[in-house]
């Protein structure tokens, strides 16, 4: 694949240190004018890929795409450089190696087992019923599930994954209310493994001594060893001091909002809920974790693509391609239609370019979407759905069922490990998509569009339940006008261009039965 099927930015620029410049982009413009198909395809990868797997990608889909001179369409490659996953996956993995995030991580799940109950048909524990308990009854219970799953961290032995509650949603949301600081305080104390973790956090400025000693405190500061000693010491009386009412107010804060969760329906299972609530617990906090969160890149990869649309046609990358295009078709270049294929976070890059269209295009000109599991919001899309519909021509989105997005883990799969070796599984159990709406995204259990949970949950998710989730509505009644828009993974024995066999969020545009379906679309329409 040659250079006029791809373009190179990085930070939402060509030219500089990207591959692509702006004489690039004008060779893409005369090959696609020269093209017989008169039909353009882009694709937009996630963001969360190197160049160099953003060029795999693009040499992966091209004979798709392009399987001869009179079938499929002329295929360009947005090949956006963030590198984006790499800084994620660092900052996560570091919690590995975090003596703190095990033990809060442990407190967390004790303190919310014993206000919710329950029973666990599967699992660690099969067939087990789980009792409300008061403050420390439910520790050797929690401990016992956390070896196995550290020891052999698998999907089977996720800690209470298929726990059915005893408590009501009344009882879980009257349960925050009754989380006793003083209580906690105690049970505390008394437990050695916790403090000598607290005793491995960094030092705070000069001087400054951890309440449980120092002898044993590691040299090596992660980001969130660093927040949590400073999240634990913040009482004037004692600064620099880990105090243990602190670190009690915080495990409230964070029991509360998985109870809360728990209660509206909105949590990810208990284990993922915990997790997520101790990362979001430091972002409401304080300004530690929302430079952490701005550390893991999230926000910076999509402000990647707002400047991808600057004002520029020579150095804004979708500006760039979008400008040329309109040009050309002003000067009389035949172009019948135009695919745009997302993958993940690429389905954000569409909705600007959808919105930058207007500026660009002509006003009838409409464009066909395909997404692969989508890491856009409800919320983007729904703008762009009420604002530039007129735009979109056909819609395609193909995602996994719920069920196997839970069962996708985030990590995992290294070569050299069995799947129930791999020790990153602990850090996080489930997708991607639901990491992104767990934690990275600004509110937990964004709705995400490539979720199905949000699509289908209709009693948890709209307008009805939450103003502020009038966008799930607006957009799944978009979808429900459109037939065949919504192909859930797995489909096998649906129609051409209406399956897809994906069980894993990346694997999209690498699954054989998904790529078939792509090449249809492409070459005998949707």
């Amino acid at each position: 694949m040659d250079s006029s099927h791809f373009i190179h930015s990085r930070g939402g620029r060509i030219g500089g240190r990207a591959d692509t410049g702006a004489t690039g982009v004008d060779a893409i413009v005369a090959a696609l004018h020269a093209d017989p198909r008169r039909h353009l395809v882009i694709h937009f990868h996630g963001g969360l890929v190197s160049k160099a797997s953003g060029l795999d990608i693009a040499d992966r889909l091209f004979a798709d795409y392009s399987p001869s001179a009179s079938e499929g369409a002329y295929p360009v490659f947005y090949v956006w450089e963030s590198g984006a996953w790499e800084t994620i996956r660092n900052n996560f993995t570091e919690l590995a190696d975090e003596p703190v995030f095990k033990q809060l991580l442990r407190k967390a799940l004790q303190y919310a087992l014993e206000k919710l109950g329950g029973s666990v048909a599967a699992g660690a524990g099969v067939g087990r019923s789980i009792a409300p308990g008061s403050v420390g009854s439910k520790e050797s219970e929690v401990r016992h599930e956390l070896e196995a799953f550290w020891a052999a961290p698998g999907k089977p032995t996720i800690p209470f994954r298929d726990l059915e509650p005893r408590a009501t949603p009344a009882q879980a949301r009257a349960a925050e209310a009754a989380l006793d600081e003083n209580e906690i305080i105690a049970e505390l104390e008394q437990d050695g493994e916790f403090q000598r973790a607290l005793a491995t956090l960094p030092d705070l400025p000069r001087s400054a001594r951890s309440a449980f000693g120092a002898a044993g405190a590691s040299e090596h500061r992660s980001a969130f060893a660093e927040m949590a000693a400073a999240e634990f010491s913040k009482t004037s009386r004692t600064r620099g001091l880990v105090e243990l009412i602190q670190v009690a107010r915080f495990l409230i804060k964070v029991t509360r909002a998985v109870l809360g969760r728990r209660a509206a329906g909105r949590d990810h299972g208990l284990y993922a809920t915990c997790v997520e609530e101790i990362v979001r617990a430091f972002k409401v906090g304080g300004s530690g974790v929302h430079e952490w969160a701005q550390a893991l890149e999230w926000n910076r990869m999509k402000q990647d693509v707002v400047d991808a649309f600057g004002p520029d046609p020579d150095r804004h990358a979708g500006t760039a391609l979008l400008a040329r295009l309109g040009r050309a078709l002003k000067n009389g270049m035949a172009l019948d239609r135009i695919t745009l294929v997302g993958h993940s976070t690429g389905a954000i890059y569409i909705a600007h370019w959808l919105a930058h269209s207007r500026d660009h295009l002509p006003e009838d000109f409409k464009q066909d979407v395909v997404f692969l599991a989508p890491a856009i919001t409800y919320e983007l899309f729904a703008d762009t759905v009420a604002k530039h519909a007129d735009r979109i021509g056909q819609f395609r989105m193909f995602a996994m069922h719920d069920a196997l997005e839970r069962d996708d883990q985030v990590w995992g799969g290294d070569e050299d490990l069995a799947d129930s070796q791999d020790w990153r599984r602990f850090i996080y159990p489930s997708s991607l998509l639901y990491l992104v709406s767990g934690i990275l995204e600004r509110t937990a259990d964004e709705p995400l569009l490539g979720m199905e949970r949000f699509f289908t949950d209709t009693g948890t998710y709209g307008q009805a339940v939450d103003p502020a989730l009038t966008s799930v509505d607006s957009v799944r009644a978009w979808l429900t006008d459109r037939p065949n828009a919504l192909v859930w993974s797995k489909a096998d024995s649906t129609g051409p261009g209406l399956r897809s066999a994906s069980i894993d969020h990346g694997a999209f545009d690498n699954d054989a039965i998904t790529r078939e379906s792509l090449r249809h679309i492409l070459s005998s329409g949707f």
